[in-house]
């Protein structure tokens, strides 16, 4: 019969104590049971291991042998049926986010650095939104979606990190940022007639309430500002002159710093929402996954200003 790895505790512990009753007192066993431990191990081993002298055991020459060994086995087999110690640098997986393009520069960006500090072996895989967004987090198509909506279905599993809502931004050459600078209220009216670039998205899913503002379709030309674009990076970008366009604050504090756009304002019937952290509940034990979900939502929320510092339009 093969040993176990209280036969090889046992095996230490009476090498080191070199006593029968102190060995069964320590494991701990009746002493008629240590001797059937004991006649075990000489059987396995075919040799009489300890030797009784001088009220000791004193062990065999093949025990002082086997001692070394014994307590590599010991250590083997306790890492073994330790569980695996989590550690974030032991972590080497591909991540597949879904969300926006927005998202991608407003949420990700800003702690990518961080990220690779301290989690080197992260991979992300971003992935435009599908109108089966639900579908592919359950069915493990992308692990985890950044994207506002009102939506809560059982099976998933949904963390807003900041709030967000739409404002009007203009290139920092522009009359309008002129004006603002030299202390001037700018109204909702004129910077709507301004309004020369538009964001146009379809919902993320059938259901979805629509917090963010969007075009589904656009025909005619009448109703419609003179481009309409699905990218939110791209729709500031194409601005000229004194044009404007409306598009999440966060994303335009962040472009605020890499490019010539400005912030004006907000409405002051604009709708307040919140990007969230979204994924299916499957992978709530998952410990990466997990440790993932936990540095997004503080890193992000850390890097988020906040939208109280957005002036409010007159009318």
């Amino acid at each position: 019969m093969a040993l176990s790895n209280n036969d090889l505790k046992f095996f230490k512990i009476l090498f080191e104590t070199q006593s029968l009753s102190q060995t069964a007192e320590r494991i701990p066993l009746s002493l008629s049971k240590a001797s059937r431990v004991l006649s075990h191990m000489r059987q396995h081993f075919h040799d009489r291991l300890f030797i009784r002298a001088d009220q000791r055991m004193c062990p065999t020459m093949r025990a002082r042998e086997l001692y070394p060994e014994v307590l590599e086995a010991i250590k083997v087999m306790s890492r073994l049926e330790s569980p695996l110690e989590f550690r974030v640098e032991r972590i080497h997986r591909v991540f597949s986010i879904g969300g926006l393009d927005n998202a991608l520069l407003t949420y990700i960006r800003p702690v990518l650095a961080e990220l690779k500090s301290r989690a080197p072996g992260i991979r992300f895989n971003f992935h435009s939104l599908t109108p089966n967004l639900y579908a592919d987090l359950q069915q493990g198509r992308i692990d985890m979606a950044i994207y506002a909506t009102s939506e809560s279905y059982p099976g998933f599993s949904k963390l807003p990190f900041c709030e967000d809502t739409y404002v009007f931004v203009a290139k920092k050459s522009s009359t309008f940022a002129k004006r603002m600078a030299q202390g001037e209220f700018l109204s909702e009216a004129e910077l709507c007639r301004h309004q020369q670039i538009q964001i146009t998205l379809p919902k993320a899913s059938s259901d979805d309430s629509g917090l963010v503002p969007f075009i589904d379709h656009v025909q005619n030309p009448d109703d419609v500002p003179l481009v309409c674009a699905p990218y939110f990076v791209t729709v500031p970008l194409l601005l000229d002159g004194d044009e404007t366009t409306y598009i999440p604050f966060q994303m335009a504090h962040v472009l605020t710093q890499m490019t010539d756009i400005t912030i004006l304002g907000r409405r002051k019937s604009g709708i307040v929402y919140a990007p969230s952290l979204i994924w299916a509940d499957h992978a709530t034990q998952d410990l990466a996954h997990q440790w993932l979900r936990s540095f997004l939502i503080d890193q992000i929320h850390k890097h988020m200003p906040n939208i109280d510092t957005v002036p409010i339009l007159k009318r």
